[in-house]
């Protein structure tokens, strides 16, 4: 073997070996990052495993959080009425959930309830209709409510994206790609270099994607007999809460690839609330106004979206008063899956 293919052999090994240096110590990395109960599941990104602690709270028997799920053909003759609520990050929280069913028990004393909540950080409308779609004969739903309006704006600041999201989460077990390699395209290629932060004045692409999901999460409720309720999403602008605004602008660069810089953020969430009030319109669906009943101070909100305990309380009222119980909810179980009578 002569000097020069000994060299490039000798380059070859060390480049090998670097990279494998490099890919455990980023498995390592995102393996002690992940939070326990994490599971990756294609195409619905992740879930999490039954029973997981998280946030002060203990998820149940099917990751989700607030009363179990029971298998549909255990339920035998319910007289409970199943409440699934979807969503992101703003319906992943044990006061939403804990409101709407208190509130349902008091404006319906006698009745019982089952809610809990499937929406999970970062889900968009896309991962939320995969999610209805693969899990629906287990949750078993007499009524879906879908609340989120923010993270389908990956689909305008990412604007290669219309399916699964780039979420910024990533599986230190899976054997199907480099992590590596996955952490440096998605931080240092999509987040840097090619992602659209500010798209206010440019032709928006979530909307078409947004209803067209949630179309398809209406008709798979109504295709199981179901009662489908949208609500429009609440944000904390604008605001004379100084202390917020200040919070709100600090918090920006963090989310920014993600929502968009606040001006296109703000773009994002009318447009997919327009499209909320024409689906809720023209599909005759009950239509929860939730962006106009939560107070823009830190009271209510504790950053652009995520409430406080006293902004959930609010959100869960106006979804209770949304939800048709009895003869109501057969009557609108009654339509056809694309909303006619």
């Amino acid at each position: 073997m002569n000097d020069r293919a000994k060299n490039l052999l000798t380059l070859s090994v060390s480049t090998l070996l670097s990279f494998l240096v490099v890919e455990a110590a980023s498995r390592i990395l995102v393996g002690r990052r992940t939070p326990l109960g994490m599971r990756f599941e294609e195409p619905i990104l992740y879930t999490y495993a039954p029973r997981t602690r998280i946030q002060d709270m203990v998820l149940n028997d099917v990751g989700c959080i607030g009363d179990d799920a029971l298998p549909e053909n255990a339920q035998g003759g319910r007289a409970e009425t199943r409440v699934l609520l979807l969503g992101g990050s703003t319906s992943f929280s044990a006061r939403y959930v804990s409101s709407v069913k208190e509130s349902l028990q008091a404006m319906h004393p006698g009745s019982r309830f089952r809610v809990m909540s499937c929406g999970r950080p970062r889900y968009t409308s896309w991962v939320n209709r995969v999610n209805l779609e693969r899990n629906a004969p287990v949750w078993s739903p007499d009524v879906i409510v879908y609340y989120e309006g923010i993270n389908d704006n990956i689909y305008n600041s990412f604007p290669w994206l219309d399916g699964a999201p780039a979420i910024g989460y990533f599986d230190a077990r899976s054997l199907h790609s480099s992590v590596f390699l996955d952490l440096l395209r998605y931080h240092l290629v999509d987040k840097a270099l090619r992602s659209v932060p500010d798209f206010k004045t440019r032709p928006l692409r979530s909307p078409a994607i947004y209803e067209e999901n949630v179309r398809r999460i209406v008709e798979i409720a109504r295709g199981r007999n179901a009662s489908a309720i949208l609500a429009t999403f609440a944000i904390a602008l604008p605001t004379s809460d100084e202390a917020l605004l200040l919070r709100i602008r600090s918090e920006e660069s963090v989310m920014r690839h993600f929502w968009g810089n606040i001006p296109s953020t703000l773009a994002g969430v009318r447009a997919h609330n327009l499209v909320i009030e024409a689906l809720a319109e023209r599909l005759g669906l009950p239509l929860a106004h939730v962006a106009e009943a939560i107070p823009h101070d830190a009271e209510h909100f504790g950053d652009i979206c995520h409430l406080t305990d006293a902004g959930n309380e609010i959100l869960g009222r106006i979804v209770a008063a949304a939800v048709q119980v009895g003869q109501d909810q057969d009557a609108k179980s009654a339509q056809d899956p694309k909303g006619a009578p």
